[in-house]
């Protein structure tokens, strides 16, 4: 950074006329070098600060740090992806509350989902492929508490097995158009079932969890199943965990 230029250090006031005229003008020569030199410096600033990110808001140091531990962050009501946003998704994928869902009478993708623990999913296996994919949930479906926008499909129960004894896989998919549309985009999870023909010791006896990420209430869910034996259906019911934003 430049230098002051004043006061006028060195200029000859007890000499001649001539020695203080030079003398003004070697300092005014020095004075328009070093204003140069502050507008390269302020040019330079500049050029840095401008390639900064746009902090937003911020009317102090203190108020964004005191969030890590002293204050409230906004969570899911903030920006997607930020630090806030993250933790607090997945605090409340432990911490959220989940709903178990069988199937109504005749699941379609309008509704699919019933309160009940009678009716469960039926889903058909292929000839070693996936069966047909079946809706679970449907846009017109709450499938978490009331007030809450987002959910995931989190957990499965699976009540039965028409092969007790090979293993199946169990593909969990969402979109907002169709199965096929969502299975090409790849928005789908899977999961290995192994089947145990020992009674009450199959696989399934107890929930297995499913990881997706978490869709708009409204977005539609679809089913299938494998097995190495085309037409074996399997059933089990869906838990979901709800979020407020």
């Amino acid at each position: 950074m430049a230098t002051p230029i004043w006061p006028l250090e060195g200029v000859a006031l007890d000499s001649t006329g001539e020695m203080v005229a030079n003398s003004l003008a070697d300092h005014v020569i020095n004075a328009e070098t070093d204003v140069g030199t502050l507008q390269a410096d302020v040019t330079d600033i500049k050029a840095v600060t401008d390639a900064l990110p746009d902090a937003g808001v911020l009317t102090s140091i203190s108020d964004e740090t005191d969030k890590i531990d002293g204050a409230v962050t906004d969570g899911l009501a903030g920006t997607n992806n930020s630090l806030a946003y993250r933790v607090h998704e997945i605090e409340k994928h432990f911490h959220s509350r989940e709903r178990w869902w069988g199937a109504v009478a005749v699941p379609d993708e309008t509704n699919a989902i019933d309160a009940n623990v009678t009716r469960p999913y039926q889903a058909t296996s292929g000839n070693d492929d996936w069966g047909a994919a079946i809706p679970i949930i449907g846009t017109g479906d709450v499938p978490v508490p009331a007030g809450l926008v987002k959910f995931d499909l989190h957990r499965l129960l699976i009540t039965s097995l028409d092969d007790e004894t090979d293993p199946w896989r169990i593909r969990i998919i969402y979109g907002t158009t169709n199965s096929a549309a969502a299975i090409a985009a790849g928005d789908w999870s899977e999961m290995m079932v192994e089947a145990n023909a020992v009674p009450g010791n199959r696989a399934g006896r107890t929930p297995l969890e499913l990881q997706m990420p978490r869709q708009d209430v409204g977005t539609k869910c679809w089913a299938q199943s494998w097995n190495d034996t085309v037409g074996e259906v399997m059933e089990f019911f869906i838990a979901c965990h709800g979020y407020a934003g």
